[in-house]
């Protein structure tokens, strides 16, 4: 019986991190499904959803997982998917719409743009955020989600809402339908 597992690695940013992950999952008979890497300051990130056909390649990739992170600079997980959780998620998963803020950094812009979301029952499906200076040196802070809106919430509220939460929090927030 397939079984699904998600990997979540963090090393320092060295060339074969990616490639070392993946022929451990290769090598072990698991099959790449869904992923995401990104660098984190110095460190890269990455998380992969696998699927493993039978209870000996879980039993590799366990082992193999284990040995990647005695052998390398890598702190994994492994993370099994218990049967009763596969396919219980919320839904949709394919983003209708994409939300980006930028503004002066300062504490607290992730959560309240999360909060407002959260409040009209919109699932985030991606979210990126980078930190960089102007030019005169001042800390702006962007960020991208992507994001699936019920049918039940109109674009127009969402943009409404959103526009209310941009002038409380001098920041500018555009909304872009996928």
């Amino acid at each position: 019986m397939e079984r699904e597992f998600i990997i979540s690695a963090v090393g320092l940013n060295v060339p074969g991190i990616v490639a070392r992950v993946s022929r451990a999952v290769y090598e072990s008979g698991g099959n790449f499904k869904d992923s995401s890497m990104t660098l984190l300051g110095d460190y890269f990130s990455l998380m992969v959803l696998v699927t493993a056909a039978d209870d000996q390649i879980a039993q590799d990739l366990t082992d193999a997982c284990g040995r990647l992170e005695r052998d390398r600079e890598l702190d994994i997980n492994l993370f099994p998917i218990a049967d009763q959780y596969r396919g219980t998620g919320s839904g949709a998963s394919e983003p209708n719409y994409e939300i980006r803020v930028k503004g002066v950094d300062r504490m607290g812009i992730v959560y309240r743009t999360s909060q407002l979301l959260a409040s009209l029952g919109i699932n985030i499906v991606e979210l990126e955020t980078k930190l960089v200076e102007s030019r005169d040196k001042t800390p702006v802070f962007s960020m991208r989600t992507a994001v699936v809106v019920p049918a039940h919430v109109s674009g127009e509220t969402l943009r409404k809402d959103l526009k209310l939460l941009a002038e409380d929090n001098r920041e500018t927030i555009s909304v872009s339908r996928l």
